[in-house]
């Protein structure tokens, strides 16, 4: 059960960051978008999805990270559907490419931190 709330809890940190950031932006999260915002967006959702994997895996409690993954699983789903019922953007990719990855690694920063 804590390891389903802390994979609850971490994607709802990343999704919630994301929504606030294109909605207090005024920016269409799948519509091209200047470079110094884009660049931006990617750090800030990076940080955010590596504070989500380690929050996960924190509520987890679980030194393998598991909750830390499963939230990168469904951030890539999330993308992976995303491109398959739009067109494909440069925030789905990115989120595919850096973002879930970057989930996965603040799971491996609270394995590392609890050792």
């Amino acid at each position: 059960m804590r390891v389903f709330s802390g994979v609850v809890l971490g994607y709802l940190l990343f999704a919630g960051s994301a929504v606030l950031l294109f909605r207090v932006s005024g920016h269409d999260p799948h519509a091209p978008a200047s470079i110094s915002f884009e660049i931006g967006a990617i750090i800030y959702g990076m940080l955010f999805a590596l504070l989500s994997g380690y929050i996960a895996s924190l509520i987890g409690g679980r030194p393998n990270y598991v909750a830390a993954w499963t939230v990168g699983a469904l951030i890539a789903l999330g993308a992976i559907v995303s491109m398959i019922m739009d067109a494909v953007s440069w925030s789905q990719v990115t989120a595919l490419l850096f973002m879930a990855p970057a989930a996965v690694l603040g799971g491996r920063a609270y394995a590392l931190t609890r050792k």
